[in-house]
């Protein structure tokens, strides 16, 4: 081969490794951005601060409080106006050979109203569908839609639904009917049209925690309410197998043991919609008014 063959050689096979090396530079940066975060965000959201409103949609009286009840007790100390809804009685949940339904239902509901009081919950709503057999239905996102458009909450806490891993059949139909109601229904008034008949308007709820997620990626620091999130627990006690304040509080001391210093958290997956909603004319700003129709129509969010 002439030299001038081979300096031809060496300059294409160095052509060739540079491209490779960009095409795999690219590969790395793609993998390594944040994936978008919510039907409309492109970059990760604040954190949530409040006092503001919140609503926490469970299966079970109960499941708030070994998920979530260290954060909701935080907010409340923080000012926020938080209430309950629980979709089912908790009416199968023993082993105890003499309880039945009626009972053991009006048991746990009275467990979840005192763990409410002890976490300074607003309000609790228990919907009384039986345990075990919730459906995700047309009703039970009516009455979920219509308790968001009431209550209008800023931030929701449920089951994530979609999980891939075991999922109790009330969890995962509970986070599913929550998360439809949430987008697009309560916020598009043509869904359940009748709530305007009570002066019940569309709402838009701006973030979601997911709790029980496989992949949780945003967490709330709840060292300094431990003990608050310990007593509601306590409150069930139909459902705590005889463990007491002692036994909590021995795994806590083993854990800070095994990890010293490390705060004490509660974990979910977020889902941040943030879309601004279209105001009425007559609302809009003086700036915003001022523009010409064709830049607003450009300017008005898209309805998914």
């Amino acid at each position: 081969m002439s030299k001038k063959n081979s300096k031809s050689s060496t300059k294409t096979s160095k052509k060739k490794a540079a491209a490779l090396k960009d095409r795999q530079g690219s590969a790395v940066t793609a993998k390594a951005s944040p994936a978008p975060i919510g039907s409309a965000q492109q970059e990760a959201p604040p954190p949530i601060e409040g006092p503001a409103r919140a609503m926490v949609i469970m299966a079970h009286p109960d499941d708030a409080e070994f998920l979530c009840a260290g954060t909701i007790a935080k907010w409340c100390a923080e000012g926020w106006d938080v209430s309950y809804v629980v979709v089912t009685g908790g009416d199968k949940g023993t082993h105890d050979d003499a309880m039945h339904p009626e009972k053991l239902a009006a048991i746990r509901e009275e467990e979840q109203r005192a763990a409410c009081r002890v976490l300074g919950v607003k309000e609790c709503i228990l919907l009384g569908y039986p345990d075990g057999f919730t459906s995700e239905s047309q009703e039970l996102r009516g009455q979920i839609t219509r308790l968001l458009r009431l209550h209008k909450p800023d931030v929701v806490i449920t089951w994530d639904g979609f999980r891939g891993a075991f999922n109790h059949r009330d969890h995962r139909n509970v986070g599913v009917a929550t998360m439809d109601a949430i987008y697009p229904i309560v916020r598009d008034r043509l869904f359940y049209q009748h709530h305007e008949e009570e002066g019940l308007g569309s709402h838009q709820v701006n973030e979601v925690l997911l709790a029980g997620a496989a992949e949780p990626d945003y967490a709330v620091d709840i060292t300094e309410y431990w003990e608050k999130k310990v007593d509601a627990i306590l409150c069930h006690t139909s459902q705590v197998g005889g463990r007491t304040r002692e036994d909590f509080v021995r795994e806590r001391a083993e854990r800070d043991k095994r990890e010293p210093g490390k705060p004490v958290e509660e974990r979910f997956r977020r889902w941040s919609i943030r879309r601004p909603q279209t105001r009425p004319q007559q609302e809009q700003a003086p700036a915003e008014a001022a523009k010409p129709p064709e830049t607003l129509a450009r300017a008005k969010p898209q309805r998914g």
